[in-house]
C-alpha cells in the first residue's frame, strides 16, 4: 500500500443529501450514506467550505530565520490568534499561488519574489471538506501601497518573530492556528 491519501468517492453511495444551511463561504450538509464494502448505513453531517490558502513568509534575521505573523480575532474560538496570512480561494478560476500572493498582500502589505507550495491539509476532515494549501514566501518587500482593510482585518497586527521562538511556542501549546502549526513544522522538516 502506498503511503498517500486516496480519493475514493465510490467508497460510499449517497442515498440522500440535504443542504441544511447555505452561507456565503460554507454550507452545512447532511448526507445519508451506505458503505459499499459492508452495506452499513449512516448519517454524516459536515461543512462544505471553500478551499483556502495560507502563506508562511520567511526572512533571514540577525539570529536566524524569522517568520511574519499576524494577530487577528477569531470569533468561533473567542481568541486573538497569532497566524500566518491566509484566506479563501473565492475568486473564480484563480490559481492557488495567485490567491496566496493576494492574501499576503492584503493582510501584510508584503510582496514575495519567491512563492512555492509547502504543505496542504484538511482542516478537520471528520466534519469539514476545507482544504488549505500553505505556500512559502521568500525574498519579501513592502508593497508600494498599503491595502485598505475593514471589519476585524482593520485591527490586524503584523510582526516578525524568530522561527525558534515560534517553534517553541507551538510545541508548548501556546499557538494553535492550524495553518501556522502546519506551515512552520513543514518548513522545519523541509529545511
Amino acid at each position: 500500500t502506498e503511503l498517500r491519501d486516496l480519493y475514493a468517492p465510490d467508497h460510499v453511495t449517497i442515498a440522500s443529501s440535504q443542504v441544511r444551511y447555505g452561507g456565503a463561504i460554507l454550507d452545512t450538509v447532511v448526507d445519508e450514506v451506505r458503505l459499499v464494502s459492508t452495506g452499513a448505513r449512516m448519517v454524516r453531517e459536515y461543512i462544505r467550505h471553500d478551499a483556502a490558502v495560507a502563506v508562511l513568509a520567511v526572512r533571514e534575521g540577525t539570529g536566524g530565520d524569522e517568520v511574519l505573523l499576524i494577530r487577528q480575532y477569531r470569533h468561533p474560538v473567542r481568541s486573538l490568534l497569532w497566524e500566518i496570512p491566509a484566506g479563501l480561494m473565492d475568486i473564480e478560476g484563480e490559481e492557488a499561488a495567485v490567491s496566496a500572493a493576494r492574501e499576503l498582500r492584503e493582510e501584510t502589505d508584503m510582496v514575495a519574489a519567491s512563492l512555492r507550495p509547502l504543505v496542504k491539509f484538511w482542516t478537520s476532515p471528520g466534519c469539514s471538506d476545507e482544504l488549505i494549501q500553505v505556500f512559502l514566501a521568500e525574498d519579501l518587500r513592502e508593497a508600494e501601497e498599503a491595502f485598505v482593510r475593514d471589519d476585524e482585518e482593520a485591527e490586524i497586527e503584523k510582526r516578525w518573530f524568530p522561527l525558534d521562538d515560534v517553534v517553541a511556542a507551538i510545541l508548548a501549546g501556546q499557538l494553535a492556528s492550524p495553518s501556522l502549526v502546519n506551515g512552520v513544522l513543514a518548513y522545519l522538516a523541509a529545511k
